[in-house]
C-alpha cells in the first residue's frame, strides 16, 4: 500500500508502532533506514509520528495497566454471555493456538500509543464532523433510515451513512461521503428524463434500472446491483474515464487507482444489514472491522497486518458488534481489547 491509499487511522498505527519498537529495544541499522524512508513518504507520516512520541511521553504507565485490567475483566465477562451468532466455519490457516495470557510489552505501548494520539488529535474517536455537518442527511452508528425524495425514489441509509442531494433540471445526484445506501431510484423517463447518478469522489454510478447498493469506506466503495442495469465509471476531476455496466445480481469494486472485475452476488446477502445481520464469506478481518465499526461509537482498530489479513466467515447479529468480536477473536486467536468504552484493539 503507498501512502496516497493509506487512511489517517493506519499512518497513525504505523506511527506507534514505530515508537512501540524503539521503546521496546531500539531498531536496528535496517530498521532506522526503514522507519527514514517512511518519514520521508510524506508530512502526514512526519506529524502522526511527533503525535505518537508526544502521546508516550504523556502516558502514565500505572494509568493504562490499571485500564487494560478493567477491560480484559469486561471482555471475559462479555464471554460467558449467550452470543446470538450462527457462524460457519472460519478460515484460520494451519490449526489454532490457544490464545496468549497477558498483554506484551511491545502490544502495550502500541496501543497507549494508539489511544493517547486517538485523545490529542480527535481523529479515531471522534471521527470527522464535517461529514455530519456537510450532509444533508446521515445515520448514527447502528441506526437504518429511509427516505424518499422529491422525484419519488427512496433510499435507505445504513449505519453511521452520511449522504448530499443535489437535484436540478439536468439530473438527480447524490454524493456519499461514507457509509453504506440502497437506492430504488425512479426511471428517468419518470423524472423529467434526469439521470439518476451517485458519487463517491473516486467515481460515479448511473442507473440505467432502479434498484442497487453502494458501500463506500476510506479507500474503496462497491456497487452491487439488485435490478437492472448501472453504469459505473471511475472519474478524473469531473471527467470520466474507465467505465463498465453492471447487470442484477452483479457487482464490482473500485478506488481511485482501479475499476476491478466484475463479481456475482446474492441480493439476501447484499441486504442482510437491513435486518440487522452482516455476512461475510472469507473476507478479510480489516474489511470485517470496517463494517463493525459502523454499528458501535468510537473504534476498532487491528494493531498489525497479519492479524488485519486473517480471513472471516459468519453470519453475525449486530445488534450487539462486541459479542460478534470477541467470537472472531477466539476463531482466529487472537486477542481483543478494549481499553475504553470507545477504543478496542486486536492483535
Amino acid at each position: 500500500m503507498n501512502q496516497t491509499q493509506q487512511t489517517q487511522e493506519s499512518i497513525d498505527l504505523c506511527a506507534a508502532n514505530w515508537v512501540a519498537r524503539m521503546i521496546d529495544g531500539g531498531l536496528n541499522d535496517a530498521e532506522h533506514k526503514a522507519l527514514d524512508a517512511w518519514l520521508a513518504q510524506s508530512r502526514s507520516h512526519q506529524q502522526a509520528f511527533a503525535d505518537a512520541n508526544h502521546a508516550l511521553a504523556m502516558m502514565d504507565a500505572s494509568l493504562f495497566s490499571d485500564g487494560v485490567n478493567a477491560a480484559q475483566s469486561s471482555m471475559h465477562e462479555a464471554d460467558r454471555q449467550n452470543a446470538q451468532i450462527r457462524p460457519f466455519p472460519v478460515i484460520t490457516g494451519k490449526g489454532k493456538k490457544p490464545p496468549r495470557t497477558g498483554i506484551g510489552k511491545w502490544a502495550a505501548i502500541a496501543m497507549a500509543a494508539c489511544l493517547l494520539i486517538a485523545l490529542f488529535s480527535g481523529r479515531v474517536l471522534m471521527g470527522d464532523p464535517a461529514l455530519v455537518w456537510g450532509a444533508d442527511y446521515h445515520t448514527a452508528p447502528g441506526e437504518i433510515r429511509t427516505i424518499t425524495l422529491d422525484d419519488g425514489s427512496k433510499i435507505t441509509l445504513g449505519p453511521d451513512s452520511a449522504i448530499d442531494v443535489k437535484f436540478s433540471e439536468q439530473e438527480r445526484r447524490i454524493e456519499i461521503f461514507t457509509g453504506l445506501v440502497d437506492f430504488q431510484a425512479v426511471p428517468m423517463e419518470n423524472a423529467g428524463d434526469r439521470p439518476f447518478v451517485v458519487s463517491t469522489g473516486d467515481g460515479i454510478a448511473r442507473a440505467l434500472g432502479t434498484r442497487f447498493v453502494i458501500d463506500k469506506f476510506d479507500d474503496y466503495a462497491s456497487v452491487s446491483v439488485l435490478q437492472h442495469n448501472v453504469k459505473v465509471s471511475l472519474t478524473n476531476g469531473a471527467r470520466p474515464t474507465k467505465s463498465l455496466v453492471l447487470s442484477a445480481n452483479e457487482a464490482v469494486r473500485y478506488s481511485r487507482y482501479s475499476l476491478e472485475d466484475i463479481y456475482p452476488v446474492n441480493s439476501d446477502r447484499v441486504l442482510s444489514w437491513q435486518k440487522g445481520k452482516q455476512i461475510f464469506d472469507r473476507v478479510a478481518l480489516r474489511e470485517v472491522v470496517a463494517e463493525f465499526s459502523r454499528y458501535q461509537h468510537g473504534k476498532i482498530l487491528i494493531a498489525n497486518e497479519a492479524v488485519a489479513r486473517k480471513r472471516v466467515s459468519g453470519v453475525f447479529d449486530m445488534s450487539d458488534p462486541q459479542i460478534g468480536l470477541d467470537l472472531i477473536a477466539t476463531e482466529l486467536s487472537i486477542r481483543k481489547v478494549s481499553i475504553t468504552p470507545l477504543l478496542t484493539f486486536l492483535y
